[in-house]
Parts: C-alpha cells; sequence; structure tokens
C-alpha cells in the first residue's frame, strides 16, 4: 500500500528520503513526492511517477539558500481517488503552501468536506481525498492553533481508516504523525539528535532499532530533539520505546536475479524459524505459549473460523480443512471482506483465527472488529511485530518468515500453513481428542517438512522449462485440486495472474464438469495437481475428462507413480510426503512456475503491476 517516510534532525534530508521511499516501494506504488520545509514559510513540493525519478527531481536542488533542510516528509500513493497523475501524487498543501501532507487510507467523507472547504474559499488543485486533510489543518493553523491541535482537530472531522503526517511553516521543525483505524501503521524511530515517522518498520531500520508503534486514535510529534504522543482528546500519553531485531541487511537481493527468487529459496529456513520454540520433536509435543485459552476453554469451542484476504484466504482454506480433522470442531474458511459485513452466529465459543501476514490489511481487521464484538476468542497470525492485528487478539503467532520484499507472497504463505498445521496439532492436544500417538506422527511429518522444501526448490528446471516451453504463450490456465490440495490450486491460479498476467482459475476438481469443462480446449493447459493419496483415482477421472476433450494437461505428481507420464502431457514431480506436508511442497512448483513464466514475458515478478505488499483500504 502507500508508504510514508519522514524526518526531523540535523543530517541532509533528501538523501534520507530517497532512500526510504526506496526501502517502501515493495509495498507497491504509482507515483512518488518530496516535501521539506524551506527558508520562505512554505514546503518546497516535488513530485513523481516513480522514485528514480524523483531523485533525480530533487538531485541538487538548493532549498533554504544552500543549507539543506532538516525536516521533511515523502511518499509512495497507490491509487485510490482520482487517477496516476503528477498534481494527485503527495505530499499535498494547503493553497499556500504552508502545511503539507502526506495519507494512506480513504476519507470516506471527502465529498462532504470538500464542498465545506470549496465554499469557504479553499482551493483544491488534485482529484484526491487526501487535500482536504491539508486544507483542514491549515484552517486551524490560520486561526492560531498549533500543528498538533489542527491535526488533532482534522483528524476527528475524518471519517474512514486513515493514516497520515503533516508539518506547517509556521512550526518548523515539527511533524506531526496520527493513526486512525486500520489504514496501515505509523511506526515512529527514536534516534539520537533525529527521529522519524515512517509505515513501514524497514524504513526506519538503517537509522534506528527503537521504535514505537502508535495504536489507532494516538498522535505522535517529533522534532530532531524528542517525541511526544497523544491521544485525539489531547491527553498526553507515555509510550516507550522498544528495540527491534528485523536484519534490513537481509533485504538484500544477494545472487539471485529477483527477490521473489530469494524467498522462495528461503521457504525451507523460514519454516524452521516458524517452529522453533514451538515444536518439541522429541516428545511429539506442539507449545505455543503465545495462547492464553485453559483446556477447558480450549474444550468449550463449539466453531473455528478463518479468516483472511487473498493468499492468507487460501491459507486458511487449508487449516479449516486439518483443524476439523484433528479436533473435530467445525471449522471453515471466510473471505474476510465478505465476514465482515455478514449477520454472524460468532460468540464466546467460536474461535476466530485471522490470517494478514501485514497485519494491517483493513478488511480482515474489519471482521476482527466483528468477533470482538460477538464475545468471540481471537487468534491472529501475522509477520509484523505491534502491528494492529496484533492488538486485537487475544494471543499471535507470529510466522517466522522474516522479511519478504517481492510483492505476491511465497514464504508467508508457507509459514502461514505451518503455523496452521501446528495450530492444529496444539488445539487437538489440548482438546483431548488426538492420542499422543497420532500427535507424535503428525510432529515427525513436520520434522520433514524443511528438506522436503529444499528438495523441491532444487528441483526447479522443469518448471522453468514448462513457463519458456509451454506457458509463454498461452493467456488462459485452469489449476485443479481436491482436498487440501484445492486452496493450493487457488494460490497457483492466484500467482500465475499476479506474476504473469495470465487469465487463471483454480477450482475444486469436481467442479470442473459444472462449468469450466466448457473452456476446455488446446489454448487452455489444465494444471492437476495429482499426488498419491485418497482422491488420487478422482484426479485421474478428472485428468482423462481434460483429456478427452482435447486439452494439455500438467500434472502434479509423486515420484515413482506409473500412470501421469502416459496420461499428461508433463509431469512436475513431487516426493512422497505425509498427507498434510504434501500441500505445503506441492505450493513450491506453483510459486515457481508463476515465478518463471513471469521472467520469460519480461516482467518484473517482484512488482506486479497494480497490486500493493499491505492493503490497508477497502
Amino acid at each position: 500500500m502507500c508508504g510514508i517516510i519522514a524526518y526531523a534532525g540535523s543530517e541532509p534530508v533528501t538523501p534520507i528520503l530517497v532512500s526510504g521511499l526506496r526501502t517502501l516501494e515493495y509495498r507497491g506504488y504509482d507515483s512518488a513526492g518530496i516535501g521539506v520545509q524551506n527558508g520562505d514559510g512554505k514546503s518546497a513540493v516535488t513530485r513523481a511517477l516513480g522514485v528514480d525519478d524523483l531523485a533525480e527531481a530533487v538531485s541538487g536542488q538548493d532549498w533554504n539558500g544552500g543549507a539543506e533542510p532538516t525536516v521533511g516528509i515523502a511518499h509512495t500513493r497507490w491509487a485510490t481517488h482520482g487517477g496516476v497523475t503528477i498534481p494527485n501524487a503527495h505530499p499535498h498543501t494547503s493553497a499556500e503552501g504552508r502545511v503539507a501532507v502526506v495519507h494512506n487510507g480513504i476519507v470516506e467523507n471527502y465529498i462532504a468536506l470538500r464542498t465545506e472547504l470549496s465554499d469557504a474559499g479553499y482551493l483544491f488543485s488534485s482529484e484526491t481525498d487526501t487535500e482536504v486533510i491539508a486544507h483542514l489543518i491549515a484552517r486551524r493553523v490560520e486561526s492560531g492553533e498549533s500543528l498538533a491541535a489542527a491535526v488533532r482537530c482534522a483528524a476527528r472531522r475524518i471519517q474512514g481508516a486513515s493514516s497520515f503526517v503533516a508539518t506547517s511553516a509556521a512550526e518548523p521543525g515539527v511533524i506531526v504523525g496520527v493513526r486512525l483505524g486500520n489504514a496501515g501503521g505509523i511506526v515512529v524511530g527514536i534516534g539520537d539528535g533525529f527521529n522519524l515517522l515512517a509505515s513501514d518498520v524497514l524504513a526506519i531500520l538503517p537509522h534506528t532499532d527503537l521504535v514505537v508503534y502508535l495504536r489507532s486514535g494516538e498522535m505522535a510529534s517529533i522534532t530532531a530533539s524528542g517525541a511526544e504522543y497523544s491521544d485525539l482528546s489531547g491527553m498526553v500519553l507515555e509510550r516507550s520505546p522498544a528495540r527491534i531485531s528485523r536484519n534490513f541487511e537481509a533485504a538484500a537481493r544477494g545472487e539471485y536475479p529477483h527477490f521473489m527468487a530469494k524467498e522462495i529459496a528461503e521457504q525451507p529456513e523460514a519454516v524452521s524459524s516458524a517452529m522453533r520454540r514451538r515444536v518439541d520433536f522429541e516428545n511429539g509435543v506442539v507449545d505455543l505459549p503465545e495462547l492464553p485459552y485453559t483446556d477447558d476453554e480450549i474444550r468449550l469451542i463449539d466453531r473455528v473460523i478463518l479468516s483472511g484476504m487473498g493468499t492468507s484466504l487460501h491459507s486458511c482454506m487449508y487449516g479449516a480443512q486439518m483443524i476439523e480433522a484433528v479436533t473435530g470442531i467445525p471449522a471453515q474458511a471466510e473471505n474476510a471482506s465478505e465476514l465482515r459485513y455478514r449477520s454472524t452466529s460468532l460468540n464466546e465459543r467460536t474461535l476466530v483465527i485471522s490470517v494478514t501476514q501485514s497485519g494491517e490489511t483493513a478488511d480482515t481487521l474489519a471482521a476482527m472488529d466483528l468477533a470482538t464484538q460477538s464475545g468471540a476468542k481471537q487468534i491472529a497470525l501475522v509477520e509484523a511485530e505491534g502491528t494492529q492485528a496484533t492488538l486485537v487478539a487475544d494471543g499471535t503467532l507470529y510466522l517466522g518468515a522474516g522479511q519478504e520484499i517481492g510483492v505476491a507472497s511465497t514464504k508467508t504463505m508457507m509459514c502461514s500453513l505451518t503455523v496452521l498445521y501446528q495450530l492444529a496439532v496444539y488445539l487437538g492436544i489440548h482438546r483431548g481428542t488426538l492420542s499422543a500417538k497420532r500427535a507424535i506422527k503428525l510432529v515427525s511429518d513436520l520434522s520433514r517438512l524443511p528438506g522436503l522444501i529444499a528438495e523441491m526448490i532444487d528441483d526447479d528446471d522443469h518448471c522453468e522449462q514448462l513457463a519458456h516451453d509451454r506457458l509463454g504463450d498461452k493467456r488462459h490456465l485452469l489449476y485443479l485440486g481436491r482436498g487440501a490440495l484445492h486452496p493450493v490450486a487457488m494460490e497457483g491460479a492466484l500467482k500465475m495472474k499476479e506474476l504473469a498476467y495470465i487469465h487463471a482459475e483454480g477450482y475444486p476438481a469436481g467442479e470442473m464438469k459444472h462449468g469450466p469443462i466448457a473452456l476446455i480446449s488446446d489454448d487452455m493447459p489444465t494444471v492437476a495437481l495429482a499426488p498419491q493419496g485418497a482422491l488420487y483415482d478422482k484426479m485421474v477421472g478428472n485428468i482423462n475428462e481434460v483429456k478427452a476433450r482435447g486439452g494439455e494437461v500438467i500434472a502434479l505428481a509423486t515420484y515413482g507413480d506409473t500412470t501421469m507420464p502416459g496420461l499428461t502431457d508433463e509431469v512436475l514431480w513431487v516426493p512422497e510426503a505425509p498427507e498434510w506436508i504434501v500441500p505445503m511442497i506441492t505450493l513450491i512448483p506453483m510459486q515457481q512456475l508463476a515465478y518463471h513464466t513471469s521472467v520469460a514475458l519480461g516482467h518484473n515478478p517482484d512488482k506486479p503491476r497494480n497490486l500493493a505488499k499491505s492493503v490497508t483500504v477497502e
């Protein structure tokens, strides 16, 4: 989603802001801009349609009579209101340029506010909702209020989830940031003689590892010498910085051509991290001390809802099947954007498991709010520490994937599946529905996962060949899977859409004859997930139905399968593995096929068009 970086200190500000924007590019954006305080009582604003163009535009600029400004704000925008144009890029300023604002989120009542401000004589130069914030703040500053008070007043006027950062020429050296709802976070970076605000801790890490995460309804006012915190009523808050341990250098691509290739390769290490300190392989036990529930409370759960969006929803689909199989509790996966608007029967006997890798996904957070109102128990699976989802949930299970720069999720999904697997075993043990013998077997199976993933990653050449030889000229693909492989088929289709811009659909294989079979042709290959298992014969039947209609089939099959080579056009092999591990290792070729097809078509798999890493607006 949109990215924010702001700096108050004594160092030259433009290199810091440009560097911060480069760090935030992975979130997805379509324009960028910088606003710095100068010596003539205004904010000098430069905008461009890319960070490279912006860096070139600000290089060598002479603000403040040659003295480098030390206070500035910058932004990468992902368009919601108004097209991708220079005038719509942030920062936005008041008519005189004395107030500058960068903003993430949506001002839902911006039309009414824009009308009110226009009637009062304020002029608008963009199509965005953000510009109303600049004018709301300016109106209060013009009446003699402090920047913090003006921001507080503007925050109370706007509706919808937003985070924004503002400066005012009336208060040189001051930057104020506020968080409202779940439109992405604001992180305060505490330095020695400088302070920062950012929407992502990665932009702060090059400068300091001391941070404060703002909660909804909180504000931070920073200068070079300090930071002050308050709520929207003006009450002063005491916030102590925490030291974070994430390693910025891990974001470097190293020997890999793309971050996505690096992150696919990091999955064995990532899942090992996701199991660290949780799984006792020797005794067949899973321990999740992050969860606050007693055994009696777990036994009272009579329904499990798993909620997520996109890749996280596919993780939920897998998790629902495994939790139901292991614990006997009815479990279902729900699209968070639908769950949040539905009348549900959630209650204190319901466990809601929210999967949101960023911890800031707007629809998932809204569904969590619904669960809170219903009195349901809540667990969040997230990667980022201190994010909104962690503040709402009763307990948080961190994924442990590490930094993921590629916009399309790879290792974070693998870690989501790994943590959901552990959660299913944990609930089964503490509910008393999983025997010690079965628990030991499931834990032993999980111990094989890093090695099996590594084996799959090493066998990448065939995926690359298929991408070049068979998929690069196709415009449609069908992915079929059954059982716990159905969500993997959906994820494979999603990855192909995201990265290669090829229309692809993932279906439960039994659904094929209820419509999709009409599309079968030599121009629409089918990727059939058909490893050995209880539903293998059913998949063979589906493949025969595709072949009978002239369709091309790429099958994923278990090593040693003698049927698939003669039945299908191509076979991608997977090693023999336990039932609930098979979907995880099958995920690898789904990622590799999409990655290599994207590269073959000349696309950048790290930055798919129109996509954002963290979707913080509805």
